[in-house]
């Protein structure tokens, strides 16, 4: 039986925060761009040590544990805001990060569609969510051995904030937090021997994006300014 997947301290304590932010921040306030959008994201992952099984042909089991260095991540989004906040996304984003140590690598495509939140004001917006979707992750744990690869279903949560730049473009601070319910599996040969080897993807990033808004000029950024009225004339008059 496949067991609830634990949420690490570190985006439990982002998402509570994220929830304290919304609650103070609620108050009458319009959403930031409504209307259909798309978006760029780049930054780092941050990922947690990569804690690998080694199975050999007679059942024996390693563990090892591998830590990672700062790694590259990037995305590109799709999106609509609706007027009462709500926010869905469809994000196609792609991560890899080096072995700290040793030779190899990982590398993760995903395809995760998330349903956030918007609260806003004068443009300026803050928003929190998740979702769910897909990824194929690649292993290469360099040497003789080669690269294999597995896919798995996979779990979001994120956070940000952003401000307006210009009429209709957004750029903001994004993080996210995905992780598999179920472990990958790999298969190797090492000097003959088939060799299987088990973890389950989870990866940190924090990055830099852009977005472009459609058929939305930004209302909260750029209220409309009422036409100056003439001045009223006091005209005397003669007793």
């Amino acid at each position: 039986m496949t067991s609830i997947p634990r949420i690490p301290s570190t985006a439990l304590r982002l998402s509570t925060a994220g929830l304290l932010a919304v609650a103070a921040l609620l108050s009458p306030a319009a959403g930031a761009d409504q209307g259909f959008y798309l978006g760029a994201i780049g930054g780092v992952t941050l990922d947690p040590d990569l804690k690998i099984r080694f199975t050999d042909a007679s059942g024996t089991t390693q563990a090892e544990r591998v830590p990672f260095e700062v790694g590259a991540a990037g995305a590109v989004v799709a999106g609509y805001t609706f007027a009462g906040g709500l926010r869905p996304e469809l994000e196609l984003g792609y991560r890899r990060t080096r072995f700290d140590g040793a030779d190899g690598h990982r590398a993760a495509s995903q395809a995760i569609g998330s349903l956030y939140y918007n609260v806003s004001r004068n443009g300026y917006f803050f928003y929190v969510g998740g979702g769910g979707g897909y990824a194929n992750v690649r292993l290469d744990i360099g040497g003789d051995v080669r690269r294999d690869d597995d896919g798995t279903a996979v779990y979001s949560l994120g956070s940000g904030f952003g401000l307006p730049v210009g009429r209709q473009l957004m750029v903001g601070v994004d993080y996210r937090y995905v992780g598999a319910f179920d472990r990958s599996r790999y298969q190797y040969t090492v000097d003959g021997d088939a060799i299987d080897a088990t973890f389950r993807y989870r990866s940190h990033t924090v990055g830099l994006s852009l977005r472009y808004s459609f058929g939305s000029a930004l209302a909260d950024s750029h209220p409309a300014v009422s036409a100056p009225r003439e001045p009223v004339q006091v005209v005397p008059v003669e007793p």
